[in-house]
């Protein structure tokens, strides 16, 4: 069959081209006004713009570019060279922000799942329900700040945070959300765990000369969660008495993380969530 080439290439309005393209008149017009898409027939009699039919590809492949989330100025961009090899590019390029961004959501949702089960946690959890878990953790850093041995109050928390903050800051760095207390090894094991005790904040450099840096080694900790203030070491002789009873020693410093601070509670307690994390090893091992 023989086709009339005049018959395909016919002009089309805006609000047809729009139609066919299930987008907006506004979108087009501000297409032709960024040099994007613009109509490529004017008419003799009235100077009024059509699209040609011929068109409709082009504005096809745009709709589809700004559907995988381009940008209109890469799609301009390609549009200069118009060319497979250019357009590939385009393509592999957004494939591999869409893959991190897949992945920064992927952090993201696991976060919040964690957080999540934080909370059912505070929620239900009971000291009769006592119940140390071993888990494993990648080694970690921590900022310390001893606390006065005099005063192991809600206030000496928030001045020996408030201390890291400005030492790190100082150094070019910032620490993390995550804080806690740290307790030593030595002193807990003597039965004065408060002795050089300190409050301290996970941080993600690697700077060895650091002042009040504490690395927290990799391996096994046993871990309980628990209501109370970090200086209340009642929960802390609890969890080294199970370590002795199931054949095991504390293999060193102990990281008492809060996990949820007392000010988001909805009712009166005004003890933080926290958990208890000691490393230990099996006895002769």
């Amino acid at each position: 069959m023989c086709v009339n080439y005049s018959s395909i290439n016919r002009k089309l309005s805006i609000s047809e081209m729009a139609q066919i393209h299930d987008i907006s008149r506004q979108t087009l017009i501000y297409y032709d006004k960024i040099d994007l898409f613009k109509p490529e027939i004017t008419d003799e009699k009235n100077g009024y713009r059509y699209y040609s039919t011929l068109q409709i590809p082009l504005l096809r492949e745009i709709c589809f570019l700004r559907a995988i989330g381009m940008s209109l100025e890469d799609i301009r961009k390609n549009n200069e060279y118009n060319s497979t090899e250019t357009t590939m590019e385009l393509l592999k390029s957004q494939y591999d922000k869409i893959d991190k961004e897949i992945e920064r959501l992927e952090i993201q949702k696991r976060q919040i799942k964690k957080r999540v089960q934080i909370y059912e946690n505070a929620v239900s959890y009971a000291d009769a329900a006592y119940k140390p878990t071993i888990e494993y953790f990648p080694e970690r850093r921590v900022l310390y700040h001893e606390w006065r041995e005099d005063s192991h109050t809600r206030y000496e928390l928030h001045y020996a945070l408030m201390k890291i903050w400005n030492e790190s800051e100082a150094h070019g760095i910032l620490p993390s959300r995550r804080w806690g207390a740290l307790f030593f090894k030595d002193q807990v094991e003597k039965g004065t765990p408060l002795k050089h005790a300190g409050g301290c904040c996970l941080i993600n450099y690697d700077i060895p000369d650091l002042p009040g840096l504490h690395i927290l080694p990799e391996g096994e900790y046993v871990c309980m969660p628990k209501f109370g203030m970090p200086y209340e070491t009642f929960h802390i002789n609890k969890l080294v008495d199970w370590i002795r009873e199931n054949d095991y020693e504390i293999a060193g410093d102990i990281y008492d993380e809060c996990l949820i601070d007392s000010i988001f509670y909805d009712d009166d307690n005004e003890l933080d969530f926290c958990e208890i994390q000691i490393p230990i090893r099996k006895k002769n091992a």
